[in-house]
């Protein structure tokens, strides 16, 4: 009993500290959970992000090393290393896996446990052409492509990590359609993280060009952004109150069930780039999204350099936006005007061609529907869209 009780102080002051020093993992980490399993001997995460420990292992390390330990298994889940698998040999690619997320994560500033395999250079490699160049032995005889930490091969024999995706081996009966079903999840939770970390200043360049590359994918705007508004309602946290499973030593965010959305803010760019085709595009899936949310008021904002008309609807259907002609473009101008007015949004989202400048930063969650694939915003999150 001692033990467990030791295991849930250390998992509870490693939470915290994920929370406060590596925003980027928090959001899943506090979706997904964790549960203990005496059955794996160290740590493994399934495809839906659940984390599953050892308290025997978790015993084990220092609070660095659990922090690193749940981060890698968070990465795990948010690469899909689990529907990626495929055909391929589970050990050689699971291998591949934690050659690329232990390289990312040194470069993110995370202290390694020893024995990890450390291949420096993996993180500028995708896992497909890291597996491939594997020996089919999986290295464990010490052939393979670099040493592991410690003194370890890339092989499996000293990992402590080994072995940790799928553990139940779940990924060889999913359907297609359950595949990429968690496939748009774990996308979301990639755009969801990165943007809490962009918001509190801590998200690391390696981390930041996988959040980029992860979102700006082959699945439909409309799906992402539907997903990542949708989940705002059903699984929002919040630091209003205490979490009392860690109160008063470890103060962590509670996950609200709010049933409805608060005010949202949609900025629509009129500059003469945006066409009417792109508006017609935009103006179904926007008004079929936030009539899933309810939130409680949308304000249409049609900004070339100011803000030239903001229409306000109380009831999601109504929502329309129309076509409209403008000058320039700068889109800092709807943050401006709903500071100045004293509206205070859940979500503002942008519909721009991304001609425009950027505000560095908002203190309110922004997603920006873009046209432009070559553009991303600095802030909040990016969606690129194409106008068939």
């Amino acid at each position: 009993m001692a033990q467990l009780n030791d295991c849930a102080r250390a998992l509870q002051k490693a939470r915290a500290t994920i929370v406060l020093d590596h925003p980027f993992f928090a959001s899943p980490m506090l979706k997904h959970g964790m549960k203990e399993d005496t059955t794996i001997p160290t740590m493994a995460v399934t495809n839906d992000g659940t984390i599953y420990f050892n308290p025997s292992f978790v015993a084990t390390l220092t609070n660095d090393e659990l922090v690193f330990a749940i981060c890698h298994e968070i990465l795990h889940y948010l690469s899909g290393h689990g529907i990626r698998l495929g055909d391929r040999e589970p050990e050689r690619w699971n291998v591949a896996g934690d050659m690329w997320i232990n390289d990312t994560q040194k470069r993110s500033g995370f202290t390694l446990i020893e024995g990890c395999i450390y291949v420096p250079g993996s993180a500028d490699k995708t896992v497909e052409d890291i597996y491939a160049a594997l020996p089919e032995d999986n290295g464990g005889d010490g052939s393979g492509e670099g040493q592991g930490q410690g003194g370890g091969s890339t092989g499996q024999s000293s990992d402590p990590l080994a072995g940790d995706v799928d553990p139940s081996g779940e990924s060889d009966e999913l359907s297609q359609a359950q595949i990429e079903e968690l496939d748009a999840q774990r996308k979301l939770d990639v755009a969801e993280a990165a943007q809490v970390a962009k918001m509190k200043g801590k998200l690391p360049g390696a981390l930041a060009a996988f959040a980029a590359a992860t979102v700006d994918s082959k699945v439909p705007w409309w799906d992402v952004l539907e997903r990542y508004m949708t989940e705002r309602v059903k699984n929002d946290y919040s630091w209003s109150r205490p979490n009392r499973r860690y109160a008063p030593e470890f103060y962590l965010p509670t996950m609200d069930g709010v049933g409805a959305m608060g005010e949202v803010v949609v900025q629509v760019d009129i500059s003469g780039s945006i066409s009417p085709k792109e508006i017609e595009h935009y103006n179904g899936h926007i008004k079929a999204i936030v009539e899933q949310c309810h939130p409680s008021r949308v304000h249409v904002l049609y900004t070339d350099t100011r803000v030239q008309k903001h229409d306000v609807f109380d009831k999601p259907e109504d929502v329309e936006i129309t076509h409209r002609s403008g000058g320039g473009t700068d889109m800092r101008a709807g943050f401006d005007y709903i500071a100045a007015q004293g509206i205070e949004p859940e979500v503002i989202i942008t519909l721009t061609d991304g001609y425009t400048p950027f505000p560095e930063n908002t203190a309110t969650p922004s997603i920006w529907c873009c046209s432009t694939k070559d553009i991303a915003a600095p802030c909040g999150e990016t969606i690129h869209f194409t106008v068939s």
